[in-house]
């Protein structure tokens, strides 16, 4: 009994499907991954405040015609995570508020996407009554080509870029405001504020205000300088001793030029007279009495 024409060709069939079938499992890839956006490698600004809620007014769908749903990363989760990575409490009291305001991806038309970020933040007192806040606004504008998006605008690759790239505009400009708005609630990683920074003047040196310790201020007013100490006077230095001035003439006193005024020199020397002794008279001269020392007889005495 022969087999069935149909019967012999469905072995055929079979072998030239079984090629096809690798090529239909390559057309079902899978969607590419898009790492998370972090933002703790950032400088963490810390607020003198005790507490730090985030208010999200921006979720997907919020602005008519809003695409930011359809992103991989929305750009209102990558607001709040920003918020939860740089903003810290680092005070007792007090509060602060963070605020996701708009958070919107647009397509219009040509092929172009708008974005759009708007937050701020509110620091209060404890008894809740608003001391200050800050703004950050941001737009940017993402255009696709045909090669680059399939065709497609608002892909998931193109939405997740342009919420990459408002969210580097926003931690600057976030950054900027604050320091700039609330730079006296800011704490450095001591714990202190610049607020609580104080100015004393210093004293002289052994006083008491001298040895309490000081504090230094970012901006000291001009105030009075302290007086310097009072330095001893130095020792006179050992005048030279100037040279003795020899007279051009004679001094009618002291020929040799009189006593040495001068220590430190050697005395001129001085004439002598002669040595003690008696005097002789020449030959044929009276002797007297005076001179030999005997009596006188020439006058009868």
């Amino acid at each position: 009994m022969r087999p069935s024409r149909r019967a012999a060709r469905l072995p055929l069939l079979l072998l030239l499907a079984c090629p096809l079938l690798p090529l239909a499992a390559c057309s079902d890839a899978p969607p590419p991954n898009f790492a998370p956006m972090r933002y703790d490698y950032l400088p963490v600004l810390r607020l003198n405040v005790a507490t730090i809620n985030i208010v999200d007014n921006g979720q997907p769908g919020a602005v008519p015609g809003d695409l930011s749903g359809r992103a991989p990363t929305p750009p209102d989760q990558a607001l709040r995570q920003m918020a939860t990575d740089r903003l810290m409490a680092a005070g007792g009291t007090g509060g602060a508020v963070f605020t996701i305001d708009r958070a919107s991806i647009l397509h219009q038309p040509g092929g172009t996407l708008e974005g759009q970020m708007d937050v701020h933040l509110d620091v209060s007192s404890p008894n809740s009554q608003r001391q200050g806040y800050a703004e950050a606004h941001v737009r940017r504008t993402f255009s696709s080509t045909a090669s680059d998006s399939g065709g497609n605008a608002d892909s998931p690759a193109n939405l997740y870029a342009i919420t990459s790239q408002m969210m580097k505009d926003m931690n600057v400009e976030l950054e900027f405001q604050v320091r700039h708005h609330l730079a006296d609630w800011l704490v450095d990683t001591a714990g202190t504020t610049p607020s609580a920074i104080q100015q004393q003047q210093l004293g002289l040196p052994g006083s008491p205000e001298a040895a309490a310790p000081a504090t230094a201020s970012l901006a000291p007013a001009p105030t009075a300088a302290a007086p310097a100490a009072v330095a001893a006077p130095a020792a006179p230095a050992p005048a030279t001793p100037a040279p003795a001035v020899v007279p051009s003439e004679p001094n009618a006193i002291f020929p040799t030029g009189g006593p040495a005024t001068d220590s430190s020199a050697a005395p001129a020397p001085r004439v002598k007279s002669p040595q003690p002794g008696y005097l002789a008279l020449p030959p044929g001269t009276a002797t007297t009495g005076a001179a030999t020392g005997a009596p006188n007889t020439s006058n009868g005495y």
